[in-house]
């Protein structure tokens, strides 16, 4: 590749040289020489942007972050308008993400994306993004999972946006498990309304996974509780429905005869 520029660049010189001949008189050695030597220290340019980027990338790649980033930085304000600046501020984002800095790979990945729109890597930014929510998720189900539905909607806007990304099949499994977390978060507060016997509550929960969450898994538990809650509340028309859709769906569920016994009762 750098034979393939170096050739190219002569050509350039050769013809730059005619021209001055022409109209200025100039030797053609001298000409030669002196575009030349522009040449070289273009170059020599070139070569010391990439060198820097390069140191910069085996530093994060031995986990150096601060460095890292500290090199980046560097680059961005040595070469502002060069490629490896805008490759080192994509670099900035994914050092802090590395490190587990998720507030900041978020903040610098969201900038980058808006500020470089058609840049080659902006899929990559913008699946980022989405990751830096992901990661902001509690480990947790009884704590805040906001972050589960910022995730979601960052993973929903990169898929929109770049549907051919070879980020695609990771993100829409992020997005799974968010749904997968938000679900569990419903049936762990359905299910403590529901052993307090706090029955309306408990259905509202209950109502929301089947809504919103449906094909996550719980649907054998859920039918059945909320059916019993009907059937506590003696909304005896809901509890039927729930409960015969349960047994429709699970013929070899533990809570089968119990259900059966309900609906006996009616």
């Amino acid at each position: 590749m750098k034979r393939v520029v170096a050739t190219v660049m002569l050509i350039a010189i050769y013809k730059k040289s005619r021209m001055l001949v022409k109209h200025f008189g100039i030797v053609p050695l001298l000409a030669l020489a002196l575009l030349a030597g522009c040449a070289y220290k273009e170059l020599n340019k070139q070569k010391a942007e990439t060198l820097d980027l390069q140191r910069a990338k085996d530093f994060q790649k031995a986990g150096r972050y601060d460095l890292a980033i500290e090199k980046f930085e560097a680059i961005k304000n040595k070469y502002p308008l060069s490629p490896e600046a805008i490759e080192a501020e994509l670099e900035i984002a994914e050092s802090y993400y590395l490190q587990g800095s998720y507030v900041e790979s978020l903040a610098y990945f969201q900038s980058f994306h808006d500020l470089h729109p058609n840049y080659k890597k902006v899929d990559f930014a913008s699946f980022r993004v989405g990751m830096s929510y992901y990661q902001q998720i509690p480990p947790t189900i009884d704590r805040d999972l906001s972050a589960a539905n910022k995730a979601i909607e960052a993973f929903n806007e990169f898929l929109d946006r770049y549907p051919r990304s070879s980020y695609v099949t990771e993100a829409k499994a992020k997005k799974q498990d968010c749904f997968s977390k938000l679900a569990q978060k419903e049936y762990y507060i359905g299910d403590f309304y529901y052993r307090q016997k706090q029955y309306s509550s408990a259905a509202g929960r209950f109502k929301i996974i089947l809504k919103k969450y449906s094909g996550l898994g719980l649907e054998e538990k859920v039918l059945f509780q909320l059916g019993m809650c009907y059937y506590h509340l003696n909304e005896k028309a809901e509890a039927k429905k729930m409960l015969s859709e349960f047994i429709k769906q699970f013929p070899n569920s533990k809570q089968v005869s119990e259900a059966n016994a309900v609906l006996n009762k009616n």
